[in-house]
């Protein structure tokens, strides 16, 4: 009777060692011991669509869980590089208020690349701003873009390979992230910004830049990549027929409204979409293109855009509006005092009075849009 009694203790022993050994910590998405970050047990659109992707032959895109057409609505950090004004709102807290207070579905999260090489310390803390509101986001199970926010990233190659190598392997397997790879397509010159068109980059050299990009991000996951078009993320009809020859790829629309009537635009992106290109507009604006700047402050343009609304409804083209920042510009949210004095970040984000025309506008419509939206219900 002892013999079988102490039989038994040591598989009872065995039995815990080996339950002990299963519970430890399973290594994140980045390598290590450290788990990946958890949604917080809230809801979002990301738990309803499951990962966003294209569909076959179309220019919709659908959900991974449920095969619905997916329409996102929300909103994009402003430059994340030290200097900026923009970056001190790369904090949790932003990203869980304006999912909550703001609606939105999606943040954008715009790596400022021209501070300094990926590498390097000043790059180390700029991408520790990228990462805090990816994880905010995942907390937040709400979608998140990392954009490398470049007119130039052709000339940086190296330094977006080494980005988006880094950022495939930590969070690609979460169905949240989506990669936009370039912004905003400018001028072939390493710094230039504004150039003739004769020198402005072209869709082939997008297209080749692209290609060398897109691998990266497919040796650690199949999660949608976002391409700039030429001309500021302008001329998607430059697709047609020419589309990058890789699976879940999309493409980028960029407008302003007080600089880009709909009209003028109508028929590119509808002849674009028709030739099943599909189209995600990761920034846009109500105000001048210079973001209301100086003399463009008070630009804002509601009419023009709710024609662009209306149309984006329409064809079911995801949004993000630019920006959440504090700048002393038309086109930051919170950007109505002078330097001296900054926006609260623990304050209250709903509160109008803090905001420009430009931020009450989209602070409205994003919570007029989520009274109807299907994953709320």
């Amino acid at each position: 009777m002892t013999m079988l009694k102490n039989i038994f203790a040591v598989i009872a022993v065995a039995l815990f060692l080996a339950c002990s050994l299963n519970d430890s910590p399973t290594p994140g998405p980045g390598g290590g011991d450290t788990p990946g970050p958890e949604p917080s047990g809230a809801k979002g659109p990301v738990s309803y669509y499951g990962k966003l992707k294209t569909r076959q032959g179309t220019s919709y895109f659908e959900g991974s869980k449920n095969g619905n057409e997916v329409q996102l609505r929300g909103v994009s950090f402003g430059w994340s590089t030290s200097s900026f004004e923009s970056a001190r709102f790369y904090e949790a807290i932003a990203v869980k208020r304006v999912v909550e207070d703001w609606k939105a579905e999606i943040v954008r999260a715009a790596y400022g690349t021209a501070s300094a090489q990926f590498i390097s310390n000043t790059a180390a803390e700029n991408r520790a701003r990228i990462e805090r509101v990816v994880d905010a986001a995942i907390e937040n199970d709400v979608y998140v873009i990392i954009d490398f926010h470049s007119h130039n990233a052709h000339n940086e190659l190296q330094s977006s390979k080494d980005f988006f190598g880094y950022m495939a392997e930590k969070y690609g397997s979460y169905d949240n992230v989506i990669f936009e790879i370039f912004n905003e397509p400018v001028c072939r010159a390493s710094s230039a910004t504004n150039c003739a068109a004769s020198e402005r980059i072209s869709w082939a050299e997008i297209k080749s830049y692209a290609e060398e990009i897109i691998p990266i991000i497919r040796a650690h996951s199949n999660n949608l990549i976002l391409v700039g078009t030429p001309q500021w993320s302008q001329r998607v009809q430059d697709v047609i027929g020419n589309k990058i020859n890789h699976e879940n790829v999309g493409y980028v629309f960029h407008f302003y409204s007080a600089s880009h009537p709909l009209a003028t635009w109508r028929s590119n992106i509808e002849n674009a979409l028709n030739s099943g290109i599909p189209i995600f507009i990761t920034e846009y604006g109500t105000v001048s293109s210079d973001g209301g700047q100086n003399n463009n402050y008070n630009t804002h343009n509601a009419g023009r855009t709710e024609e662009w609304h209306a149309f984006m409804d329409e064809k079911k083209i995801s949004s993000a509006a630019w920006q959440i920042s504090d700048k002393y510009e038309g086109s930051a949210f919170f950007g109505i005092q002078d330097a001296s004095r900054k926006f609260d970040l623990n304050g209250d984000w709903a509160d109008q009075g803090k905001m420009t025309e430009s931020g009450k506008y989209i602070f409205n419509k994003l919570n007029g849009y989520s009274q109807s939206a299907s994953w709320r219900k």
